[in-house]
């Protein structure tokens, strides 16, 4: 692979065309063999332990340079966690290839699935290896864990239950596509993560912890996928009852696109005090009865976040917040924010569609959002003692209708600059200082 620029390029040219396995080699294909689990003694009868003959098969796989793993149809019980290695690409016949994770006791959690090198560092676990076409119906473990890994791909995963994610990832060069995760989660149903305090696997008497030396979740693209699992229990879901969640402490070269969100409360959320860069979220629609992106504070200056082409259309149901919020952003420089589209439930108060606290050199480009009351775009300097204050705002071409403030400037040292916008049918076009360049 001679650059990332060209492995992000060759994939959008469609993976049809080039297997995977041929595009991370830059050109090398290993041989193509395939190795059927049930002949390594798996059974699909949803009641015979199978974990050792998927590792056997995986083994055998990777010792002779790598090769395709096939998984019949049927319900595989993995009383521990299997280990891919590289150049291995485990495949499944679809949602009908089930897999159920047991644990003893009463311990719930680690791995379903994971991958060789836990105990490596950075990103010198097991490469090049893949999971598709299966699904993952496990209320007693996690999904798919990236651990030390590089140049992964996950595609075509049925998201029935998991007990806390179906995915999380902490590695490098990472491309997932085509999931359809509707089903439960008992936290976040995708978490994007570091090697901090998480990803153990289950080796069947415990769990083992990986290396946790704060390897970083970093190039990462997750596409054409449906993610409208539930998430979260009535005593477990204010943090984590989300759709996409960022819990590693630095993320950086994201890519979330052409993706439906719902069932979570959140859309996209981060905790707060974490890092990312160089994000951009695109074509994104948002059932979330809660916030479709929510940034949370950090004492750390984030950089180069574009969300473009976003819906969101909440559903009203009890998780729905008391006063409606959009998108949350902190301690953001060079955002830009371009054809977001925001419907408040009828009935529903409106604290801020979109807010921006400490966020500078920022765009805001084809806001379109209505409402009863409350502000259209808020603007304030940030919630901590180390955030600067919000300044260098642009904010053209938008429609804000029924609010009672179309933009809210709070900031006490910033400066912001409104220009061209239209507001239809809002109380209060202006509130606070701005600083007029165009049409209103």
């Amino acid at each position: 692979m001679n650059s990332r620029k060209q492995f992000l390029s060759t994939i959008g040219g469609g993976l049809a065309a080039f297997p995977f396995s041929k595009i991370l080699t830059n050109g090398y294909r290993p041989a193509e063999k395939i190795y059927n689990v049930v002949d390594f003694g798996a059974s699909g009868d949803g009641q015979t332990p199978s974990a050792d003959a998927f590792q056997k098969a995986m083994d055998d796989a990777e010792s002779n340079g790598g090769g395709i793993v096939m998984i019949p149809a049927g319900e595989y019980i993995l009383e521990k966690t299997p280990l891919i290695g590289t150049n291995v690409h485990l495949k499944g016949s679809g949602n009908g290839t089930v897999l159920i994770g047991e644990r003893t006791g009463n311990f719930r959690g680690a791995a379903l699935i994971s991958n060789k090198g836990q105990q490596a560092s950075g990103y010198e676990g097991a490469s090049d290896w893949s999971i598709s076409n299966l699904a993952i119906n496990s209320p007693k473990a996690n999904g798919i864990v990236v651990t030390h890994a590089k140049n992964v791909y996950i595609s075509n995963i049925y998201g029935i239950e998991a007990y806390h994610h179906f995915i999380d990832t902490a590695g490098l060069n990472i491309l997932c596509e085509n999931l359809f995760l509707t089903g439960h989660s008992g936290t976040s149903t995708f978490q994007i993560d570091s090697l901090g305090n998480a990803q153990s696997i289950w080796d069947g008497n415990e769990a083992v912890s990986p290396n946790l030396d704060g390897t970083q979740t970093k190039n990462l693209i997750l596409r054409s996928s449906i993610i409208t699992a539930t998430a979260g229990t009535e005593g477990n879901r204010p943090r984590h009852d989300t759709s996409v969640h960022f819990h590693g402490e630095v993320s950086e070269g994201i890519i979330l696109s052409d993706l439906i969100l719902g069932g979570a409360t959140y859309g996209i959320y981060m905790d707060d005090g974490l890092s990312y860069s160089n994000m951009q979220f695109s074509n994104i629609t948002s059932y979330n009865p809660g916030r479709a992106v929510w940034l949370e504070p950090s004492p750390i200056r984030q950089e180069q976040l574009s969300v473009k082409g976003f819906i969101h259309q909440p559903e009203k149901t009890s998780k729905s917040e008391t006063g409606y919020r959009g998108i949350t952003i902190h301690a953001t420089d060079k955002l830009t924010l371009s054809d977001i589209h925001l419907k408040v439930p009828e009935g529903m108060e409106c604290e801020h569609a979109i807010e921006l606290f400490s966020c500078r050199k920022t765009e805001l480009n084809g806001v379109k959002a209505d409402a009863k009351n409350g502000t259209g775009i808020f603007i304030s300097d940030g919630v901590l003692n180390e955030d600067e204050p919000g300044k260098y705002v642009q904010i053209h071409s938008c429609i804000l209708d029924g609010f009672e403030h179309g933009l809210t400037n709070n900031t006490q040292h910033g400066e912001v600059t409104e220009w061209g916008n239209l507001f239809i049918d809002t109380k209060n076009h202006l509130n606070g200082s701005f600083k007029s360049l165009g049409n209103k």
